[in-house]
């Protein structure tokens, strides 16, 4: 082979190992999004999970001032309506919660699968 031959397979090695890196700076970045979005839901999750703890609290002060003051009253009725509204919503926000993370991780998994076929193309690429 001539210099000019090995300059051209140099050159082509050179070419395909660019393309390589932009697809995976592309990867790395769909990679950042994925990570984003679940430092947002891990944020949902915190913040739901506090709205929990604080919606429970109340709700206890309320069951206990219900069972001590009004005990078999009317308004002790009342109060625990409003435990059971709020806790049915807090149950459709966890369940909405637990909803997004299963969509998240199924398109956390079909990228890591996308990834790992890429990756596996381009080791082929690279064998050959």
């Amino acid at each position: 082979m001539t210099d000019k031959d090995f300059l051209v397979v140099i050159s082509e090695m050179l070419r395909k190992q660019d393309q390589q890196s932009e697809k995976l700076d592309e990867h790395s970045a769909i990679l950042n999004d994925h990570t984003r979005i679940l430092n947002k839901h891990s944020e949902i999750l915190n913040t739901h999970t506090e709205m929990f703890k604080q919606t429970n609290a109340t709700l206890q002060q309320l069951v206990d001032l219900s069972l001590q003051e009004f005990q078999q009253n009317h308004e002790f009725k009342e109060q625990q309506k409003t435990f059971n509204d709020r806790q049915m919503l807090f149950n459709e926000q966890q369940l909405l919660a637990a909803q997004r993370q299963q969509e998240f991780n199924e398109r956390q998994q079909s990228f890591n699968e996308r990834f790992l076929d890429k990756l596996t193309d381009i080791e082929k690429a690279l064998k050959k």
